[in-house]
């Protein structure tokens, strides 16, 4: 299904009402919102590198202009190459211990989840991610459906 943010083992999507308040609550409501758009295409991120601000709110939309689903996955780098790359994020995402995250889909709805880790994205769909930065570093980007990854699909967050 396109648009669809997955935990694959287990994980219960909820609806969500008032996404702007999830993103924007406490002291992060009174800054003005970091706004980006990241392109997904053959093999590769729009911009590769992406830098943010700590405890600044985010609307991050992902548009999908390749020919085939893409995946948009935030980890820390990983030492060697994992074995399994989706367990190996599921634990290492950017948006652990985060709080909850919402991504909107534009005629599909919206979802919210404390354990996002990846949004999927058919060709031609889009997706807004929003969520607040909470820890400093430099962390990677990328799409693992087979050989996308391999075939250069793959950028930087910063996180100031």
């Amino acid at each position: 299904m396109a648009g669809v943010v997955v935990m694959r083992r287990s994980l219960v999507l909820a609806a969500v009402i008032g996404l702007v308040a999830v993103s924007t609550s406490g002291a992060a409501a009174a800054a003005k919102a970091q706004k980006l758009t990241i392109t997904l295409t053959e093999f590769r991120f729009t911009p590769r590198t992406v830098t943010l601000q700590v405890g600044v709110p985010v609307e991050l939309t992902l548009a999908n202009k390749g020919t085939v689903e893409h995946e948009f996955m935030v980890y820390a780098p990983p030492k060697s190459a994992p074995d399994d790359w989706d367990e190996y994020v599921m634990e290492n995402t950017y948006f652990k211990d985060m709080g909850e995250v919402a991504v909107l889909f534009p005629k599909q709805g919206a979802v919210a989840s404390t354990r996002m880790f990846e949004v999927e994205l058919e060709k031609g769909k889009t997706a807004t991610v929003l969520f607040t930065p909470t820890r400093k570093g430099t962390f990677e980007i990328g799409c693992h459906v087979e050989g996308h990854y391999e075939g250069g699909m793959r950028g930087t967050l910063v996180v100031k």
